[in-house]
């Protein structure tokens, strides 16, 4: 019953506003409503109700006109945005699917790089890193010209699975060990896989970004 009294008294609320509400538009605007209204049903000539027409039917064509134009524009607009969305989400899928952990087989450990594509990917460094604690937040090295001890520079990464040893000095038990990635994928975008497997784009791939010289050592990656 509650709900039937709540529901009356809304009607009842909605109509008198409606009320109050043409009550203040005839207030403020009768006078004019009624010079319009006056205006339109005097006598007019013939040929003043012709060019009349004509002018409707102008102002018309030129409304069509305007809202065809601002279709087409938000059309394309959309379809635009529809195209970026897209190749940003076929971007994401590719690189997504280029993945590093590390793992131990036989007392050894490895930092295992599995690229999941049908295409292979480009300009690629491995990096062994470590953290100080879980979970994981990024990496802690800063990588610059020179290819160090303990990464790997690839010129192309087949798809597949990838292993690379971890030497000994460069674990520490007081430490978590994590790998970093780049790479630059078929699309010729640029990637950025941090330790907490974070996948970042970049303007540059990491040759030119880290100022990579030449000649280095380039690895042959291990199929795993």
């Amino acid at each position: 019953m509650s709900g039937d009294a709540d529901r009356r008294l809304g009607r009842i609320r909605a109509v008198a506003f409606g009320v109050l509400a043409v009550a203040g538009v005839l207030l403020l605007f009768g006078p004019l409503l009624a010079k319009a209204w006056i205006w339109l049903v005097e006598p007019r000539d013939p040929d003043w109700w012709g060019a009349s027409g004509q002018w409707v039917g102008g102002i018309g064509t030129i409304a069509a006109v305007v809202v065809a134009l601002w279709i087409a524009i938000r059309d394309g607009r959309l379809a635009r945005e529809d195209r970026r969305e897209r190749d940003l989400r076929e971007r994401q899928e590719q690189a997504a699917k280029v993945t590093a952990w590390i793992e131990y087989a036989g007392g050894q450990g490895y930092m295992v790089v599995s690229n999941a594509n049908a295409e292979a990917v480009n300009h690629v460094v491995v990096s062994f890193d470590l953290v100080h604690n879980l979970p994981m937040t990024g990496s802690t090295l800063h990588r610059g010209p020179d290819i160090e001890d303990d990464e790997y520079l690839y010129a192309i990464l087949p798809p597949g699975k990838w292993r690379m040893p971890i030497r000994e000095e460069w674990q520490r038990p007081d430490m978590t060990p994590g790998v970093m990635l780049a790479f630059t994928d078929s699309r010729n975008s640029h990637w950025l896989r941090l330790t907490d497997g974070r996948l970042i784009p970049k303007e540059q791939n990491v040759v030119t970004r880290r100022k990579i010289r030449f000649p280095q050592r380039i690895s042959v990656p291990e199929s795993y």
